[in-house]
C-alpha cells in the first residue's frame, strides 16, 4: 500500500508540474499556488492550457471560489482535475453547491523501466524530435488539428511558449511521427526530475488512426525515456488506450477526473 501510495503521488507530482512549468515561465501566463490548489491562467480562452489542478484534500470554499472567480470574471474557459484520493465527501459537496460536473475521466498509469526492454521498430526512423520553431509549428498543427474546427489557441500558445520548450536546460522533448513524409501523430516526454518522466500529447491524426502509428510512437517513447536514464514512466490514459499502456507493462493506480 505504501509503495502505491508513493507512485500516485509521482503522477501527482508529474501532472502539477507539467500544467504548471511552462506558464510560469512565461510573461504572457500566470500561476497561482494556494496550499491545496493551483490554477494556471494561459491567457487564453482554452480550457486545455486554463487549468485548476486540486492536489490536497483539504481544500476550502474559499480556495476554489477564488479559482473559479479569476477564470469568470476573465470570461475565459477552463478545466478542473482532481485524482479518485482527494476527490472526499467534502469536496464532492462543494461541487454540487457549485453545480459542478464531471466531464470527463483519465486513469493514472506508470511503468518501472527495470521491467521493460527495449523493442526495435524499423518505423521508428519516421519519428523527429522538435528541435527549433519550425518543427514546434508543425508539432503544434499536428495537436490543434484534432479539434474541428483547428483549434488556433493550441498553436497560439506553443508560438508564446516556443523559447522554453526549445530550451534544453527544461529537459522537455518532443517528437512528431511522419508518415509518407506528412506528420500525423506527436508525443511530449515531460520529466519531473532525473528519475521520472511523463508522457503526454499523444494525439494521432484521424485519418491515420488504426495503422499502428500510435503503438509505434509510444514504442519509441519507452526506448528514448530509458535511454536518457529514467526510472518511471508516467501517464493519464483514455479507455481507448489502456490495453495498449497495459501490453507495454504501465499499471493503473488512480483516476483522473475533469470537472467544467
Amino acid at each position: 500500500m505504501e509503495k502505491e501510495r508513493q507512485v500516485i503521488d509521482l503522477i501527482s507530482d508529474n501532472f502539477h508540474l507539467h500544467a504548471s512549468k511552462i506558464p510560469d515561465l512565461s510573461n504572457e501566463m500566470s500561476l497561482h499556488s494556494l496550499p491545496h490548489i493551483m490554477y494556471v491562467d494561459s491567457g487564453l480562452s482554452c480550457d486545455t492550457f486554463n487549468i485548476i489542478y486540486i492536489h490536497h484534500p483539504d481544500l476550502t470554499k474559499e480556495e476554489l471560489n477564488q479559482a473559479l472567480d479569476h477564470f469568470q470574471s476573465r470570461n475565459l474557459d477552463y478545466c478542473m482535475w482532481i485524482n479518485k484520493e482527494n476527490l472526499t465527501s467534502n469536496i464532492q459537496i462543494l461541487f454540487n453547491q457549485l453545480k459542478i460536473e464531471k466531464q470527463a475521466s483519465e486513469v493514472g498509469m506508470a511503468m518501472q523501466f527495470e521491467h521493460y526492454q527495449y523493442i526495435e521498430n524499423v518505423n521508428h526512423l519516421s519519428i523527429r524530435q522538435v528541435n527549433d520553431r519550425e518543427s514546434l509549428k508543425v508539432y503544434s498543427r499536428v495537436i490543434a488539428e484534432n479539434w474541428s474546427p483547428t483549434d488556433q489557441n493550441v498553436i497560439t500558445y506553443y508560438s508564446r511558449t516556443a523559447n522554453h520548450y526549445l530550451d534544453p536546460n527544461n529537459n522537455i522533448k518532443l517528437y512528431i511521427y511522419y508518415y509518407e513524409d506528412q506528420p500525423v501523430s506527436c508525443v511530449e516526454l515531460f520529466p519531473t526530475n532525473s528519475e521520472t518522466v511523463g508522457f503526454y500529447g499523444f494525439a494521432t491524426l484521424e485519418a491515420y488512426r488504426g495503422k499502428g502509428i500510435g503503438t509505434t510512437l509510444l514504442t519509441f517513447a519507452l526506448n528514448r525515456a530509458k535511454e536518457l536514464g529514467y526510472k518511471n514512466a508516467i501517464l493519464q490514459g483514455t479507455e481507448d488506450g489502456l490495453n495498449i499502456y497495459k501490453k507495454f507493462g504501465f499499471k493503473d493506480y488512480t483516476t483522473y477526473y475533469e470537472f467544467v
